[in-house]
């Protein structure tokens, strides 16, 4: 909350209406979670208001990231198979 404590912190509404509407606009709403919290860090969200917008917790964001890191890099460095 803002520092006055009177109200919310408008900025920071304002930047989380923002990040919601680019991600909707970029086409990843029917992507996986993972892609969608890494798109909304990469517009500058902490993890864990990313994961409210996305119904989520940032707990559950950070394990997918771990998995898809993991599924991405399993195949690097080996010879496929003929």
């Amino acid at each position: 909350m803002a520092e006055n404590e009177k109200g919310p912190d408008w900025q920071a509404v304002v930047a989380r209406s923002a990040a919601f509407l680019a991600l909707h606009g970029s086409g990843l709403r029917e992507k996986d979670l993972a892609t969608q919290g890494q798109f909304l860090e990469r517009l500058g969200l902490p993890r864990r208001d990313a994961a409210e917008l996305l119904g989520t917790t940032s707990a559950s964001l950070t394990e997918l990231f771990r998995l898809a890191r993991k599924k991405k890099g399993s195949a690097r460095g080996r010879p496929k198979n003929k």
